[in-house]
């Protein structure tokens, strides 16, 4: 019997977010790699397809993991600003998020499609959380 820690095999992007497979043209295939490889770049990609493609989508539906956050306010928010929005848009809950359509999200007062890509950010960083947490039990 070993005492060495199990080690528990890193998702990639296409895994945690299959929907992303779908969207992207076959010559990008970075998403077949490790999610813990250039996360700022992924979850940035994955924002931009979101907004750019899917807009007529809810976010619980690209982002599940989203429905179990209780409150937003306890997701870490880069800028104020986009909780702000959210509060403005009904969103206080991660199932209030889960039920947003982009596309209503993008015409809130003030807010455009930055602001949705960032929100997004903060969402597709959760769904990695809550994958890997679901991976290492």
């Amino acid at each position: 019997m070993s005492d060495a820690p199990a080690v528990t095999p890193t998702p990639t992007w296409g895994e945690v977010f299959p929907w992303f497979r779908e969207v992207m043209a076959e010559d990008d295939a970075w998403f077949v790699g490790k999610v813990d490889s250039k996360t700022d770049i992924g979850v940035a990609r994955l924002a931009d397809a979101a907004v750019t493609r899917l807009k007529p989508l809810p976010v619980g539906r690209l982002y599940p993991a989203v429905r179990r956050v209780e409150r937003l306010d306890d997701l870490t928010w880069p800028k104020h600003r986009l909780l702000n929005a959210l509060h403005r848009g009904g969103c206080f809950t991660g199932d209030d998020l889960s039920y947003m359509v982009i596309a209503e999200m993008l015409s809130w007062e003030s807010v455009g499609p930055i602001i949705v890509k960032q929100i997004l950010e903060v969402v597709a960083l959760e769904e990695i959380r809550a994958s890997s947490a679901k991976q290492s039990q």
